[in-house]
């Protein structure tokens, strides 16, 4: 049991230290449609083109060799690039990499783009927003020659429904592309998050660097750190990325909001039922870190006015570990398209690296929220991890999802088989012990091979055990029972025999004298006699029915050691044979004699 108590425990912080969901940008990898054909010619566009029959936009897809073999722009590029080749996606996409060809064209394409820049667009935005790495660079290194792909990894990714090259050269030059986009479909249904901007820690920063909206005071419009799928380590001042230090934190003071709460607001793209917030936060208490003492959690539909009961929830201090943890909070299926987020102070700090949300979109007709009341809201849904401690770091699972529920089911299985197991061998060993603590259960039947010293002529004494019952075998005393075996003994013979002795049962072992030379030494044997006399005679006192008789016994002739009263050979049954036919022999010569005298007298 303590097993599996511990497995339990291992279990539940493995939760604790590994929950919550973020975006697995390993798995978003997958070419968009480029080479495959999946994106149409018709969402393929140009600035310009060379000669758009042969080297037009829709020729602009990667390892492709049909006509011209790729899309050459009409003007020569140089570093203030002019002309662009647009793909739209439709949809919002996480975007993770691009990949750059230039044109073969079966051997006699020279062109190529060794450098290039990104633009990209998505409905909120409003805007074309120049892509930059998170050390501020806008051009990506191209290829260096017609025929090998150019792979770039985006960090961050970027969230775009459209994107567009920009042909770079640091000289004056022809250029022609082929182009692919990596990436996976934006399913979490953010399309922006405003707050305040984090805060400068001494020479650190920690700002939201990645966000792409706009930067007024207030970041507005846009996505950023907070939503690009990766966590910051725990000592804030060290970045996911290894040349670039401070970044994954986004941190603000408590000093610098005036006593109001972090507020947060995230904007989806349709109306949805929420069942869960995982919030990643810092814990370096010793440097003023902690995570936040409360959430106020507010959803709206038309984003003016957040009228509904709050869900509240208060997380314990921790003032022993200092690792980043991941707060998984349950929405209990509530309805919104803008959810709204109330962080209260712990600490000096707060850093947050990642939010996300679990959703789904709800289907109905929804209108917009009316204005409040005067009256306050009842706050209804408060969660405390105070009442349950675990639940402040166990990540939430939602219910409408088979994956989580098949896990839940798994884990459940595998500790009840665990529960099994155990009981199973508790109860074996159970049984184990008690076998072998029974006497009955360490008795076995004597085998003649190992017991040579047991006459098998013995009169009386001679046993076999069958499965439940002790049988004798009477040869001598009675020639109609002999051959025989019985469990019980007949009354007959029950009243010639004048006690019983157990071959199993201690015997005191018998003692040579010691004066006298040991081929002339003679021994006795002590031997419990039990008399029934209820039936020979009624002049015996019937106080005591046991006696105890010393018999000389003859001496046997010593040849050898092996011949010896103690050697192996002797046999401890037959003596208690001889003892108590002995006895018997006396007892009776007595009757006798008493019965003469009797009958003597007048």
């Amino acid at each position: 049991m303590d097993y599996l108590q511990t497995c339990l425990i291992f279990y539940l912080l493995i939760l604790c230290f590994c929950g919550g969901r973020t975006i697995d940008i390993s798995q978003c990898i997958g070419p968009l449609g480029m080479e495959s054909g999946a994106i149409p010619d018709a969402d393929i566009t140009a600035s310009s083109s060379f000669d758009s029959g042969n080297v037009g936009p829709h020729h602009g897809r990667l390892r492709q060799e049909s006509h011209g073999g790729a899309w050459c722009p009409k003007q020569q590029i140089t570093t203030e690039p002019r002309e662009w080749l647009e793909i739209d996606l439709h949809t919002v996409h996480m975007i993770t990499a691009t990949g750059t060809q230039g044109r073969f064209g079966n051997g006699e394409g020279a062109e190529y783009s060794e450098a290039y820049m990104l633009e990209y667009w998505r409905p909120k935005l409003g805007k074309w927003v120049r892509y930059r790495d998170v050390r501020g660079e806008e051009v990506i290194k191209g290829n260096t020659n017609t025929y090998l792909e150019s792979q770039h990894e985006l960090e961050p990714p970027m969230f775009a429904s459209k994107v567009r090259f920009w042909p770079y050269s640091y000289h004056r030059r022809t250029v022609c592309m082929r182009v692919e986009l990596y990436g996976c479909p934006w399913n979490d249904g953010i399309v922006s998050y405003s707050m305040p901007q984090g805060d400068k820690r001494g020479n650190w920063e920690f700002f939201d660097a990645t966000y792409d909206g706009y930067w007024d005071g207030q970041l507005l419009r846009g996505l950023g750190q907070l939503t690009d799928g990766k966590v910051g380590p725990d000592n804030f001042k060290m970045g996911y990325y290894d040349y670039e230090r401070g970044q994954g934190w986004v941190g603000w003071r408590n000093d610098t909001r005036s006593g109001h709460p972090l507020e947060i607001k995230f904007e989806f793209d349709h109306v949805r039922e929420f069942s869960a917030v995982h919030i990643y936060c810092n814990n370096q208490f010793t440097k003023d870190v902690q995570v936040f003492s409360e959430v106020s959690i507010m959803f709206s539909v038309g984003g003016r006015y957040y009228t509904g009961d709050p869900i509240v929830y208060s997380y314990i201090e921790d003032r022993i570990f200092e690792h980043s943890r991941n707060i998984s909070i349950k929405l209990h299926h509530r309805i919104g398209k803008f959810v709204k987020l109330k962080f209260s102070f712990y600490s000096k700090w707060i850093m947050i690296s990642e939010i996300t949300f679990d959703s789904d979109i709800a289907h109905g007709n929804f209108t917009p929220e009316s204005p409040p009341t005067t009256e306050a809201p009842r706050v209804r849904d408060r969660i405390s991890a105070r009442d349950n401690p675990l639940q402040a770091e166990v990540p939430v699972v939602k219910q409408d999802d088979p994956t989580y529920m098949a896990v839940i089911i798994g884990v459940l299985t595998a500790v009840i088989l665990l529960l099994a197991v155990a009981i199973f061998l508790i109860v074996t060993r159970h049984r184990q012990r008690k076998n072998f603590a029974s006497p009955l259960g360490t008795k076995s039947a004597i085998p003649s091979g190992n017991h040579q010293h047991l006459s098998p002529e013995s009169a009386y004494g001679t046993t076999e055990k069958d499965p439940s019952l002790m049988t004798y075998r009477v040869e001598e005393l009675d020639d109609r029972y002999a051959g025989t075996k019985l469990t019980t003994l007949p009354r007959d013979l029950n009243d010639r025999l004048l006690g019983d002795v157990r071959l199993d049962e201690y015997q005191e072992p018998f003692h040579e004298n010691k004066y006298r030379d040991p081929p002339h030494a003679a021994y006795y044997g002590y031997s419990t006699v039990v008399i029934d006399n209820k039936d020979l005679h009624d002049n015996v006192e019937q106080s005591d029915a046991t006696y105890d008789y010393a018999v000389p016994m003859p001496v046997p002739s010593v040849s050898s050691d092996q011949d010896s009263v103690f050697s192996k050979s002797s046999s401890r049954g037959s003596a208690k044979v001889r003892y108590l036919n002995l006895a018997l022999l006396q007892y009776l010569t007595k009757v006798l004699e008493d019965s003469s005298i009797n009958n003597s007298l007048p």
